[in-house]
């Protein structure tokens, strides 16, 4: 996450050279923003639709490792970290704000649709440099980063023969266990993070920044600006079993310090003397990183970041001890009981209701599970999704222990009712996503279902991939994709730490294994074809099925199989009333799941 101003204030004691053959850690969600950087340098930066593919992301990270290789690197682990300690909180809420109101400055630069593909660049099909002589900057407002990027990275690398086995998805924060890998192997980290530059590297670590790597065609060897903190601190005169972290800590408290300022304070000891308490704190985070159970640190690989962080908070509030920095344990804190949930932060409209909200039924599922893990109730889980100010999020109740076969029966149901009436078994997942739109609509009693109003353009031949409308739903059905694949996720952890799962659960997880892959997630670039094929493979019967008692819902239907009477629609639509005749449901938010009310 970076101090501001260290990198900038240590550049000149960089040694610059070409790097020697070595050993090197990789920071892996450094790593992944690096390759997207990559992907997107001569992309039209202000388009959700020249966005790269996550197959073009996780090819490119693999092409890239293989290339520091050839030049004589080798990597000998990349890390990713699944368990973000609780004094990173702060910081990760305050990222989300920013997250949301840049959405919103996105937002209300194209409030009518945003930018399409440039006629220069087609979408995804571009070479990617893997070392860019130049980065240029992009001054107008940006799409969010495409939501999956971290885990599809991961499974790209999982599935590499070269990489797979380097592959670390840590129980706790990756900046720790790369610094700790160096200082133990020597070598040095690639990352794109400055707080790497504070951790203690050993007397030969060192550390470069991902973005300076630079390729010499004719030799085939890399150059980049190395930073040894031992020979930085001896430059400086600074005490070398302190580190840079007495420097950093006063760069950190006053970023408009100069360097010579900085180092005088701290040759003064000002740091230790006078907030003495502070600087504890301050170093505590750079010792030996906090850590959740290592007993479920192998089976935690199959999990994706933002999901195990989960499972394994719902370890550690079960008892299960955990290390803190400076190798202390630490026992079950007050506030252990209160989960949070960071959900990926999806391209959605910010004048709508947050895009995972329509499938909040199945991750509250997902979260009853946690509480086989946990031996006690999850009460309830909040959810960080968009963030105007600081805020405990979104508050989802938790269903019962008691409760969590009926539901896995009645999901796993409501699978096998839309299967039956497509042709195409791969739109299961899509029409799932507009059911629960359209549910979430009736369940609200007030407005038309987004989704088909999207359908009915899509059968008219008026959809537009650019329009605010089609973006939402887009965001809405990545929602219900990734929260069916937390689920199963989920339910593979919980079979592997209690030894088994339930008759209905064990049908469930086995159904969902045929998710896609995030690769074949739905993309600003492919789902305006999949509306089409919906209405070709029988969604729209299977949606008349599942929508029968839902007399509006059924009239929407029926004007998107057959686009040529949408005036008539109008009609009848201006004619009713507000709200129209959609029956009442239950205020339960499980009803949708178990058929309550149906």
């Amino acid at each position: 996450m970076g101090i501001p101003q260290l990198r900038r204030h240590l550049e000149p004691y960089a040694e610059r050279a070409i790097l020697d053959p070595s050993n090197v850690v990789l920071d892996g969600p450094a790593l992944a923003y690096h390759v997207l950087g990559l992907c997107t340098r001569t992309a039209r930066k202000t388009s959700p639709l020249e966005q790269p593919s996550y197959e073009l992301l996780g090819r490119t990270a693999i092409a890239w490792l293989k290339r520091i290789q050839s030049c004589g690197l080798l990597v000998s682990a990349i890390y990713f970290d699944s368990f973000l300690p609780a004094s990173k909180r702060p910081e990760r809420i305050q990222r989300l704000i920013k997250s949301s109101r840049d959405l919103i400055k996105y937002h209300s630069a194209y409030p009518a649709g945003v930018p399409g593909t440039s006629s220069r660049h087609a979408a995804g099909d571009a070479d990617v440099d893997l070392f860019p002589s130049a980065w240029p900057a992009e001054r107008k407002a940006q799409p969010p980063a495409p939501p999956f990027l971290v885990p599809a990275i991961i499974d790209a690398l999982r599935s590499s023969p070269e990489f797979g086995h380097l592959v670390k998805l840590v129980p706790g924060e990756a900046d720790g266990f790369c610094a700790r890998h160096v200082r133990q192997h020597g070598g040095l980290v690639l990352t794109s993070d400055s707080d790497l530059l504070v951790y203690d590297l050993g007397q030969t670590g060192g550390v470069v920044f991902l973005a300076d790597i630079a390729a010499d065609e004719e030799t085939q060897r890399l150059w980049a600006p190395q930073y040894i903190p031992v020979h930085i601190c001896k430059r400086l005169s600074l005490k070398p079993e302190a580190g840079l972290r007495s420097l950093a800590f006063e760069v950190s408290r006053d970023p408009h310090l100069t360097l010579q300022q900085a180092v005088e304070r701290c040759k003064a000891g000002q740091a230790t003397s006078a907030t003495e308490d502070e600087y504890s704190d301050f170093v505590d985070l750079y010792l030996s990183p906090e850590v959740a159970s290592k007993l479920e640190a192998d089976h935690v690989l199959l999990l994706d970041p933002r999901i195990s962080e989960i499972v394994l908070r719902s370890l550690k509030t079960k008892g299960i001890a955990t290390t803190s920095p400076g190798n202390k344990t630490i026992s079950k804190r007050d506030d252990d009981d209160a989960l949070e949930m960071f959900l990926p932060f999806l391209l959605d409209c910010p004048a709508r209701t947050s895009a995972w909200e329509a499938s909040k039924a199945t991750r509250q599922l997902a979260y009853a599970v946690l509480q086989s893990l946990r031996g006690s109730d999850v009460i309830s889980m909040s959810e960080m999704r968009r963030l105007q100010s600081m805020s405990s999020g979104t508050n989802l109740a938790v269903p019962k222990l008691t409760e969590i076969d009926g539901l896995g029966d009645a999901l796993l149901a409501r699978l096998y009712e839309i299967e039956a009436g497509l042709s195409d078994p791969n739109l299961i997942w899509v029409t799932l996503a507009i059911y629960e739109d359209i549910a979430m609509t009736i369940d609200r009693g007030r407005g038309s279902p987004l989704s088909l109003g999207v359908l009915r353009q899509a059968a008219s031949g008026e959809i537009d991939p650019c329009s605010w409308e089609f973006l939402h739903l887009l965001a809405q059905t990545q929602a219900t994709y990734y929260s069916l694949r937390m689920l199963f996720q989920v339910l593979k952890f919980a079979a592997h730490h209690t030894g088994t799962l339930s008759t209905p659960l064990s049908k469930l997880v086995r159904y969902l294994a045929r998710l896609p892959s995030l690769p074949d997630f739905p993309s600003a670039r492919t789902f305006a074809q999949t509306l089409l094929e919906l209405r070709e493979g029988g969604a729209l019967s299977s949606l008349q099925t599942l929508c029968a008692d839902y007399g509006d819902a059924m009239l929407l239907i029926r004007s998107v199989q057959e686009p040529q009477n949408d005036n008539k629609s109008k009609k009848r639509k201006r004619r009713a009333p507000p709200g129209g005749t959609t029956k009442p449901r239950s205020g339960n938010p499980f009803d949708l799941l178990a058929g309550v009310g149906d």
